[in-house]
């Protein structure tokens, strides 16, 4: 299945953005820049970075020709806002990607491996088995955390046969400074793309008619300093007695006075209707012959594109099969400043003809730009509200929330639907204060929603974002007797609602409901195309299996969702959510390499995205790694970011089980004075539902089980052991194998303090009863020296122990084993063999497995025989991690 093919998973790309612009006819040719970019030196990473004007595009197009002519392959990207939404960005690659080629399809050389997008993306790149040169224009377009993390994660892992060449008016936040200092990029600066002296009279050389002295060209040359626009201006202007008159007497405009110039010179040489041509379409960051025509009512627009490219005064053409043009940033501004001058009411009048033929043809980013250029609020509201029926199903919230702060303050009262709209993309994106002025429009249409859409189920989110399950229960509850209306945009808000009503039923402890409400969600997920409430549906069900005592059947679930090719589009909550879930299960399964590493990976995105329960259990678990490692300093970093994330998220209950794991560890670690002082933090202030509702950050680690655990160590053994075994009752009742474990393990701790060993090894047997099957490693260990006392006296005890050859014993042994070795930590990096090591340089030399085999004469199932020691011992999971951790630590 190809990842592009599933309808709503991103937006076709508009084919100009992939394809390279056509060169100017003028162009000079910048030989002596050539000659640095492809010398015997050549970097890696070339960036061209300087203010509009300096020929960048221009560089980069000769660029492009020359990797062409050395025979690599070359794709092309012209950046614009929209690619600030990662997800469309990701979009855009990918076209980008199979237009070289790559197979969309291939499978990944280690299935089942959890692939994040750009190692996907680095890997069709390398199957092409061919040098590449990959152009990015425009990119200081781009300034959103996500869309350049997707960047920076591309450019700096792809290996030596990729080379990017990126364009800029800023130096780009991609991780330069290193790249540099490693000689794997270089800067072209400003300074640097202006031409020389040879570069600015071969300008002029090919002009008809208009040689210059020596005289004149150096006016030019002192007078622009080289700046290639205004050297390309006077081209354009020599037909000007007035300009040949200042050039003999040694006089130039000078580069900041082009807009006088332009209008005197360049502009004013035009005839009227080419003139009127220019300043009207000019509003247009992009047109067509259909276009320019609609909007000057006239039918010549092709003929006078095709002229003014062929004259090259400042229009170029866009290399796609609808014939679309721009002007070059620098004329578009100055024909802007010109039309307004001139005619005030004309700007506003050419972007509603704008805005009314973009609306036709679909293009609904352009004529929103346009309604709100010609200042008709109401249409873009209109617009925007249209255009919101995909975005959000297709979960282009970036998208959603950049023009939903260009809109009217009042835009959700004119149109209550996309109040809804808004309120779901603002929940998803973690936005506490632009859903504010939304709960009125909501609260106001709950009995009668506006069409096509349900205000009830959007404020059943708010609810979760906000931490109140009881509260989106009841605005659930109000559409059980609805089924979802027939529109791709119902299909998706009741999907998530399905998964809200389950994520209810799993705090309920009801769940076979939950488990039939998350598949009903993933059903309507898979209907609207929506991959990030697909995303949610597979993350509670693997909590659910957690919580039920199937640890083994949860990763293995989660590990699934996370490879799913439609999650490689994913930077949104619920991916965030996904890897917190999955660091959760794997921690408890004591596969701790694999935890640490994921959250490495996904820390940005858990950062940005990441809301309450989820946030705990996959900090709280961090923090638990690093103490394990022997690491105390960075366990309590990790739980002061944690306490800060879910401050700024507005958590208090968040709050407070952080607070207990600080007192977790207190007590584990003796220092009861401590813990003592922490207990004051944890008083209930009462939850959102019943008493024995149980969210799954709370099943085995909640402010009861802190107290219960706090008089256990302090000498109210009884009282604690009464707590527990009321508990313990609650959680058998509603079938909660993960809780009851740590019950009977503090039941066990608190026979073994009351002197009770029979009872004591009793409770442990059920703990162990109960947690063998799914392998809940940790549970044991984190409980201390005394339970792991306790588990070695029990194992050694024959009458105490699981009989030989159960599954109950084969458990023992492994946490005993484990105990051992959490007392002693293993080193970082097992050596590898000479073999293995030949095996790892050859792979950091992006060598397929093929190749390996054939160097070492050995057969392809040898190599990967090797490959898979070598990824254990390092502890990582795919090629790319591989060579990522050699790069890393120079192994």
């Amino acid at each position: 299945m190809k990842l592009a093919a599933s309808a709503g998973v991103a937006p076709p790309p508009l084919n100009h953005k992939i394809l390279p612009p056509r060169a100017h006819r003028h162009a000079v040719q910048r030989e002596v820049l050539l000659a640095r970019l492809f010398g015997a030196a050549a970097a890696r990473v070339v960036v061209f970075q300087g203010p509009a004007g300096h020929g960048k595009t221009s560089l980069m197009l000769q660029a492009h020709a020359v990797c062409e002519q050395q025979g690599m392959l070359t794709g092309w990207l012209s950046l614009d806002g929209g690619d600030n939404d990662a997800r469309r960005l990701l979009g855009h690659l990918q076209a980008l990607v199979a237009m070289l080629g790559a197979d969309a399809a291939a499978d990944d050389e280690d299935t089942g491996t959890i692939t994040p997008r750009a190692d996907w993306l680095i890997g069709r790149l390398l199957g092409l088995g061919h040098p590449v040169a990959l152009f990015i224009d425009d990119l200081h377009e781009v300034t959103s955390a996500g869309a350049l993390r997707l960047l920076r994660e591309l450019i700096t892992n792809t290996p030596d046969r990729v080379r990017w060449f990126l364009a800029s008016r800023l130096v780009p936040e991609l991780g330069l400074p290193r790249l540099v200092a490693g000689d794997e990029a270089c800067v072209v600066s400003a300074e640097d793309l202006r031409f020389s002296r040879d570069e600015s009279r071969r300008v002029f050389e090919a002009l008809p008619g208009a040689a210059l002295s020596d005289f004149e060209l150096e006016a030019i040359f002192s007078g622009t300093g080289g700046w290639p626009a205004a050297v390309q201006l006077y081209r354009l202007a020599l037909g000007s007695s007035s300009v040949r008159d200042s050039l003999q007497a040694g006089r130039a405009n000078a580069p900041r006075e082009v807009a006088d110039y332009l209008a005197e010179n360049v502009l004013g040489q035009q005839t009227p209707r080419v003139q009127d041509f220019l300043l009207r379409t000019s509003v247009l960051a992009r047109m067509s012959a259909p276009l320019c025509n609609a909007l000057l009512d006239r039918d010549d627009a092709h003929e006078m594109l095709a002229s003014l490219e062929r004259d090259g005064l400042f229009v170029r053409r866009l290399e796609s099969r609808e014939g679309w043009f721009t002007y070059h940033a620098l004329f578009a501004t100055f024909l802007q400043d010109q039309l307004a001058r001139a005619e005030p009411s004309a700007p506003a009048a050419a972007h509603r003809r704008a805005a009314a033929w973009f609306q036709a043809h679909g293009h609904y980013e352009e004529a929103l730009h346009h309604h709100l250029s010609a200042g008709d609020d109401d249409r873009a509201c209109e617009v925007f509200d249209l255009w919101s029926d995909s975005l959000v199903p297709d979960g282009h919230l970036a998208t959603v929330d950049r023009w939903a702060r260009r809109l009217p303050a009042d835009a959700a009262r004119r149109r209550p639907g996309l109040a809804v709209k808004l309120a779901w993309a603002f929940s998803f994106l973690v936005r506490h204060e632009p859903i504010e002025p939304l709960m009125p429009v909501l609260e106001a249409h709950l009995a009668q929603g506006p069409s096509g859409v349900d205000p009830r189920l959007a404020l059943a989110m708010v609810m979760v974002l906000k931490d109140d399950m009881a509260q989106s229960l009841v605005y659930a509850a109000l559409t059980d007797d609805r089924e979802p209306a027939d529109t791709r945009f119902g299909r998706f808000e009741y999907s998530a609602s399905y998964n809200v009503r389950g994520f209810v039923a799993l705090t309920r402890g009801r769940f076979d409901d939950a488990l039939a409400f998350f598949a009903r969600g993933r059903e309507l997920s898979e209907q609207a195309h929506a991959t990030f409430t697909l995303g949610y549906s597979g993350v509670h069900t693997g909590l659910t299996l957690l919580a039920q005592g199937h640890l083994r059947e949860a990763i293995s679930h989660l590990r699934a969702v996370m490879a799913d090719r439609r999650m490689l589009l994913e930077e949104s909550v619920s991916k965030a959510c996904l890897a917190c879930a999955l660091i959760l299960a794997l921690y408890e399964a004591d596969e701790t390499a694999e935890a640490l590493a994921l959250f490495e990976q996904f820390h940005e995105m858990i950062v940005e995205a990441c809301i309450h329960d989820y946030l705990v259990v996959c900090y709280r678990s961090v923090a638990r790694l690093h103490d394990l490692r022997g690491a105390p300093e960075r366990a309590l970093a990790v739980l002061e970011e944690a306490e800060g994330l879910a401050y700024a998220g507005r958590w208090p209950r968040a709050v407070r089980l952080i607070q207990c794991e600080r007192l977790r560890r207190e007590l584990v670690a003796g220092r009861l004075n401590r813990a003592r002082g922490l207990a004051p933090r944890l008083a209930d202030e009462g939850g959102d539902g019943p008493d024995d509702w149980v969210r799954f950050s709370e099943e085995t680690d909640d402010p009861k089980l802190a107290r219960m655990r706090l008089a256990l160590h302090c000498d109210d053994v009884e009282a604690a052991l009464a707590a527990i075994r009321a508990a313990l009752d609650v959680a058998r009742r509603h079938g909660r194998v993960h809780r009851q474990i740590r019950l009977q393990l503090l039941a066990a701790l608190a026979q073994q303090r009351l002197g009770r060993m029979a009872q004591a090894h009793q409770a442990l047997q059920r703990a162990i009863a109960l947690a063998a099957p799914g392998g809940y490693v940790r549970m044991f260990l984190d409980e201390g020296p005394g339970l792991l006392g306790l588990l070695q006296a029990h194992a050694d005890d024959p009458a105490e122990a699981p009989p030989p050859g159960s599954e109950a014993r084969a458990f023992v042994e492994r946490l005993v084993a484990a105990a051992v070795r959490s007392l002693a930590p293993a080193p970082l990096l097992e050596p590898l063999t000479k073999r293995e090591a030949k095996v790892l340089a050859m792979l950091a030399d992006y060598l397929s497995n093929e190749q390996i085999a054939e160097r070492l004469c050995v057969s392809e199932n040898t190599v990967k025989f090797h490959v898979r020691n070598v990824y254990s011992k390092l502890g990582v999971k795919t090629r790319l991690d591989a060579i990522r951790f050699v790069k890393t630590h120079g192994v």
